[in-house]
């Protein structure tokens, strides 16, 4: 009976971070056995297939990260107008013909800086919730949080703040990526601030920082509002996943709110003193 073949779980990032340093001090090492005959040539290139590994081995994550560099590259031979008719507008959500709007919006940036921010969080995100779902869940959660976005923000916006507004960029979906990495892995540790930290507390960082973008208004040319409304798209995408997975979701739902509720009572009793 053929042996059923496994798949390679992708690292964490200190997983990779280990293997990398490991690798490099092996280089010495891999260079004096070469000149005995004993090593191979290939293995001072480990630490460059361990940074391209690290890149490359959640499929989907990396997939949409090409494809959004991509468009980017793109948007500068577009007539302006072309461009213009791949945003999203609030109104686009009664607009048949423009239902198209809410997915080709999320693939358009408005600067560099937006793509690259929006990138990183994709990557660290994305990678956390690949890991644990696989490559097609991971694509539902982003579709599925990019799809919800622009629907939430679009009737905060006609409804309650009586405008139209023009929306691009992935940041509902990676809000998407954020709800559910946070509450899949917990406790996953990554270092996109630079310093070892769970992801959980850098996805309530993300989240206050929106609240307060909201509250504050400190910048209207940042679509908090649909933000927000890819962040709380996890609670319907949920149905959509298995019992299993939803159980995992609950129970990260659990650790989140009992953390928080343990910061709030230690800033509390802080101030308090």
């Amino acid at each position: 009976m053929p042996r059923k073949r496994t798949k390679k779980k992708i690292d964490t990032e200190t997983q990779f971070l280990w293997k990398l340093i490991f690798d490099i001090l092996l280089i010495p090492i891999s260079l004096l056995l070469m000149l005995f005959g004993k090593k191979k040539k290939e293995n001072l290139f480990l630490p460059i297939k361990d940074i391209t590994t690290f890149l490359t081995e959640a499929k989907f994550t990396f997939a949409i990260i090409v494809i959004n560099f991509f468009m980017f590259f793109v948007e500068f031979f577009l007539p302006a107008s072309t461009l213009q008719s791949l945003f999203h507008y609030s109104v686009d959500l009664f607009i048949l013909q423009r239902l198209y709007s809410f997915i080709t919006a999320g693939f358009i940036h408005a600067s560099i800086s937006h793509l690259f921010a929006n990138m990183l969080g994709i990557f660290i995100f994305g990678r956390v919730v690949e890991r644990k779902l696989g490559a097609s869940k991971t694509a539902l959660i982003f579709f599925g949080a990019l799809l919800l976005s622009h629907i939430f923000s679009s009737l905060i916006y006609l409804f309650v703040l009586k405008t139209n507004v023009a929306g691009v960029g992935a940041s509902g979906a990676l809000m998407g990526l954020v709800a559910a990495a946070i509450l899949l892995s917990p406790f996953y540790i990554t270092y996109e601030l630079l310093f070892p930290l769970p992801i959980m507390l850098v996805g309530w960082l993300t989240i206050y920082s929106d609240i307060g973008g909201i509250l504050n208004n400190i910048d209207s040319t940042i679509g908090y509002v649909a933000h927000l409304g890819g962040f709380l798209s996890i609670t319907l995408i949920a149905f959509l996943l298995k019992k299993k997975e939803r159980k995992e979701l609950q129970k990260g739902f659990l650790i989140n709110l009992g953390s928080l509720a343990v910061a709030v009572l230690y800033l509390f009793t802080r101030t308090g003193a």
